[in-house]
């Protein structure tokens, strides 16, 4: 920002743009209405947040192994600069070359990006504790670590899970402030205020009088940081600690789960002393879609936000905020560019299927929505997707120790970033035929049966191809000739994909025929096109089946012919309190295929795109998430095994894909085949039809140990930079 000290992060520690001289350096300070920074000259001014939360983890690597280079660093923090970014946000203590990197990046730009630094407490940790005093040691050991890290003051040994390495640049004078700990849970949080008695807390620099034990806790850790940091590197900085919707000081009478608004963690309960200058502040993560309070609370629902319009999420900000008596930063905000979807939003802001524009036009939106509700400003989750990552309806179907190493696009926890990682020998899904050259490829082995009714060069298969990455299984037909779009009243596709070495099984739409199927697709046109499942291989019936009110017999002995729509869940039903009101089991066709172009660099991009017609190279194309093929690591091929025998987790390793396509007459609109005067209702197939069985191209799928991958900034990143550069030019 103009005026603002340009050393940030370069090692620099002046006292002139802090307390002059008065007690500990300031760089920092809270203010009435959020953060300030020392400008040239003594004074302060203000520093709205337009953020990005960055993680540690990349494709093939968890987090805790901390493998992001200094040249990746170093790339990620000149793209934040240039989408007009000025603070990162980190939960742990990075590997030395992010500081390095950061130092360098604030010595060669007069527009530093500062740091909001967090330390990393394990859920799991904190629930095998229960009582969150009993961790103080180890918390407050992570925060003089974080401490003397910024301070370039520290050289950390190794241990697994954590960064380790010599720290030895000097970024304190870039580093906002402190954001310590998680989205505490509240059993946690519970245990904790019924074991221990209710004291308050005095501290040099805290005090929280009439606190709950909990955040009396809280309090006496922040002190301890505060301390430290004053004592050893004479400065000090604002300090908070994360907070989220689930532990807010509201009261939520529609919230339909008690754990959602049993406890609250109230940062209103601690306050600066005297001798704390830099002040402290509020830090909530606020996503749309959850806990179901935001769909559920009609004040929330029929608010009207600075649009006119209808908006819960900026409902509850204005709520939080007028609840707030300190400065309140959103730190986490975002939505995912996913295939898959885990909530929805009332007003759209879902946790999933949307298009890299669609996220892009609603962090814009909340941006917006935070800014117009008077905070200090917004950290957008995240700035990079996160392989590693898992989502409640999609956990149980994949293998959580290999999910680094492959990207589930139906996973919306993974998708939730700015900056995508797309598998490098990806086909780019616009018919381009140089990108399947090495495809595993299939003719045919007999004539098409012909109609004469112009329709036959478009249902004339010439070839099938198959090839894989570290997304999907891709499909591609090849036709006499698609003279533009099919007539799909006159010709409907199907491919049959068998990934367990079954035998031949009937197919259904009344084709006639047979083939070791355990999915079909059958392409019926933009608005009829879908991919099923053998009934005994559906994972979400033997997962959810109970609950969605499924006839369960059908699933462990289908009839011939039965295949079923690919579902994934959303809701598990739940009563609204108030009203008691029943909201029922939900789920959502994820089989349905979109039509679209899927390379990234076409005007005409759909990141959601499936199926791609290409009449120019007479082709259609399909992308299929390996995610809908219950494969549980395509790295290794492995897929769930038979589930009503063997459960989710129980692993069979894939030998081969066996793939075969066939054209037919649609009958009807559900896409009924036309009955022949031939052994089948098919047109045509590849490789062919002996016996009416279709035989198969046998595809095998590579295997990897570190995905291959490139960057690639999402189309929603045009989009945060533009609403990010709107809300600077306005000074605010």
């Amino acid at each position: 920002m103009a005026g603002a000290v340009g050393t940030a992060g370069c090692g620099l520690r002046d006292d002139a743009n802090g307390s002059g001289g008065d007690g500990p350096s300031r760089q920092f300070r809270i203010g009435d209405d959020g953060f300030e920074v020392a400008v040239d000259g003594g004074g302060f001014e203000p520093l709205s947040v337009r953020g990005v939360n960055l993680g540690m983890a990349k494709p093939g690597r968890f987090p805790g192994e901390a493998a992001i280079t200094r040249a990746e660093y170093d790339r990620w923090l000149e793209l934040m600069g240039e989408l007009n970014v000025n603070v990162v946000r980190v939960y742990t203590v990075h590997p030395p070359a992010f500081y390095r990197a950061l130092a360098a990046y604030n010595r060669s730009h007069a527009e530093p990006i500062y740091v909001l630094h967090g330390n990393w407490i394990g859920e799991e940790t904190l629930r095998e504790a229960g009582d969150a005093t009993s961790l103080s040691a180890a918390f407050d050991r992570s925060l003089r670590q974080v401490v003397d890290a910024v301070h370039g003051a520290t050289t950390i040994e190794p241990e697994p899970g954590y960064a380790s390495g010599t720290y030895d640049a000097d970024v304190s004078d870039a580093v906002l402030g402190y954001v310590v700990g998680i989205e505490w849970p509240p059993d946690v949080v519970r245990e904790t205020n019924r074991v221990n008695e209710a004291t308050g807390h005095d501290g040099e620099f805290f005090a929280a009088p009439d606190a709950s034990p909990f955040v009396a806790w809280l309090a006496a850790r922040l002190d301890a940081v505060v301390a430290y940091e004053a004592d050893e590197y004479d400065a000090q900085r604002p300090a908070a600690f994360t907070n989220w919707v689930t532990t807010d000081p509201l009261e939520h009478p529609y919230e339909p789960f008690p754990n959602e608004d049993a406890v609250s963690v109230d940062p209103d309960a601690v306050a600066a002393t005297d001798a704390y200058d830099a002040g402290t502040f509020a830090a909530y993560h606020v996503y749309p879609y959850y806990p179901p309070l935001l769909n559920e609370t009609p004040e929330y629902v029929d608010y009207e936000d600075h649009r006119g319009e209808p908006n819960s999420y900026a409902g509850y900000l204005n709520d939080l905020v007028g609840a707030t008596d300190h400065p309140l930063l959103v730190a986490e905000f975002g939505v995912p560019a996913s295939r898959g979807i885990a909530q929805r939003d009332v007003h759209g802001r879902d946790q999933g299927h949307l298009t890299e524009t669609e996220q892009g036009e609603i962090l814009a939106a909340m941006y917006a929505d935070i800014r117009e509700a008077g905070t200090a400003g917004g950290v957008v989750f995240s700035w990079h997707d996160e392989w590693f990552k898992r989502t409640w309806n999609l956990a149980p179907f994949s293998d959580p120790n290999r999910r680094p190493f492959w990207s589930n696009i139906q996973t919306p926890e993974q998708r939730f970033g700015l900056l995508a990682f797309d598998p490098a020998d990806a086909v780019p899904l616009d018919g381009s035929p140089e990108a399947w050259a090495d495809a595993t490829a299939a003719t045919p082995e007999h004539n098409p049966i012909r109609l004469g009714d112009g329709a036959d060069p478009a249902r004339e298969l010439t070839a099938v191809r198959a090839t894989s990455d570290a997304a999907y299984l891709n499909v591609r037909l090849e036709f006499a000739e698609l003279d533009g779009e099919p007539d799909w009243d006159a010709t409907n596709y199907l491919i049959s994909l068998g990934t367990t070495g079954s035998d031949a099984r009937a197919l259904p739409y009344g084709v006639g025929g047979a083939a070791p199927a355990d999915f079909v697709v059958r392409l019926g046109g933009p608005d009829d096109s879908r991919m099923t499942v053998y009934p005994r291989y559906d994972a979400f019936a033997f997962e959810y089946g109970a609950e969605a009110g499924l006839d369960l017999n059908r699933y462990r002995d289908p009839d011939p012919g039965d295949f079923t729509p690919l579902r994934l869940v959303i809701n598990r039903g739940y009563t609204v309190p108030v009203t008691d009101e029943y909201v029922p089991f939900e789920s959502v066709e994820t089989g349905r295929l979109r039509y679209g172009n899927g390379n990234p660099e076409s005007p005409e991009y759909d990141s959601l795109a499936d199926v791609h017609v290409a009449p120019s190279s007479d082709a259609i194309e399909l992308r299929i998430p390996w995610g809908l093929l219950n494969v549980a690591d395509p790295s290794r091929r492995r897929r769930l095994a038979d589930l009503w025998t063997d459960g989710l987790d129980t692993y069979e390793t894939i030998e081969s894909i066996d793939v075969a396509a066939a054209s037919y007459v649609p009958a009807d609109a559900e896409g009924t085949a036309r009955s022949l005067d031939a052994p089948t209702n098919l047109t045509h197939a590849v490789t062919g039809v002996a016996d009416s069985t279709l035989s198969s191209l046998a595809f095998e799928p590579p295997t990897w140990d570190r995905p291959a991958y490139s960057e690639r900034l999402k189309e929603s990143a045009d989009a945060v930079a533009d609403v990010f550069d709107r809300y600077a030019r306005r000074g605010e």
